[in-house]
């Protein structure tokens, strides 16, 4: 409790706000079955004092190349000078891919971040069910946290349970969470990120949030199950305890460093995610190695 304590004043000690368009496509991304096509609206996100002409450039997330045979290419525009005199291009699907669409003004400078993104698709059903399978896949890991809380419940005994494999998984979650919420929510973040990867796609969505705040409070719940239950004398080792507290510092120290602009906020977050991927790996072993000591002595 006090280290999610410590983490959430350094954390949230650290938030401001983003940044600006000149362009707005609506919507940001489309997704096209192949042949098919779909409008897309162009405007101002202010007012200007003559209308624009706009070019557009295609490209990925990264640079921009010459053409594309992902779609059919778009001829200018003129749009403005009011934000709300917009104008609507047409999408026309070749080539399945992804493609990034930019613009390019001698009227305005058009930020480089300020694109659209294009999926084209084969098969839409079949889009559909990938979504569908992940939703599943979502909600079957979402689930298989509560057998072993009923359990512990049950028999009012955690003696099974490595108590390495609990702290580590609980560190794990919370860094998993930290790195979710703040992506997500966090402005500062988001700012940080979209200057170092201008045409990045922010890697986190609302079921990734709602699945690690999830795991984080299913595994604290376990935590205090092993603490109140029998457990047969079991304590942490002195190897999973070491390196608890290696994470641990690793993480307030790098976060001291942050609020003190050493390394970017952006960077602090990345932490977290390696700290969670370091835990990711080792974290069954423990697990693993109390199945066997447990099997032998039965």
């Amino acid at each position: 409790m006090k280290i999610s304590l410590i983490f959430c004043v350094i954390f949230f000690a650290l938030l401001v706000n983003g940044s600006d368009k000149v362009l707005f496509f609506e919507p940001e991304l489309v997704t096209i079955q192949k042949y098919e096509s779909n409008s897309v609206k162009i405007s101002l996100a202010n007012d200007n004092n003559q209308s624009v002409a706009i070019n557009f450039t295609y490209g990925d997330e990264n640079e921009v190349y010459p053409t594309t045979d992902i779609i059919k290419l778009l001829d200018h525009i003129q749009i403005g000078p009011l934000r709300n005199q917009s104008a609507k291009i047409l999408i026309h699907a070749q080539e399945v891919g992804h493609l990034v669409i930019g613009a390019i003004s001698n009227d305005i400078d058009i930020p480089f971040s300020d694109i659209l993104r294009v999926d084209v698709i084969h098969s839409s059903f079949l889009n559909i069910i990938i979504q569908i399978v992940g939703w599943i896949y979502f909600i079957a890991w979402s689930v298989s946290f509560y057998p072993q809380i009923i359990l512990n419940y049950r028999l009012k005994d955690v003696s099974g349970l490595s108590l390495d494999y609990i702290a580590l998984n609980f560190l794990g979650h919370f860094c998993y969470s930290v790195f979710n919420v703040s992506f997500y929510w966090i402005n500062k973040v988001q700012s940080e990120y979209l200057s170092k990867h201008p045409r990045g796609v922010n890697p986190v969505f609302l079921n990734d949030v709602f699945f690690s705040l999830h795991a984080v409070t299913i595994t604290a719940i376990t935590g205090v199950q092993c603490l109140i239950y029998r457990k047969a004398g079991q304590k942490m080792s002195i190897a999973a305890s070491g390196l608890f507290g290696i994470m641990v510092s690793v993480l307030v120290i790098s976060g001291i460093f942050s609020s003190l602009s050493i390394i970017t906020v952006l960077d602090y977050i990345y932490i977290f995610s390696y700290i969670k991927l370091i835990i990711t790996i080792m974290k069954y072993i423990p697990q693993v190695s109390n199945n066997s000591i447990l099997y032998k002595n039965s």
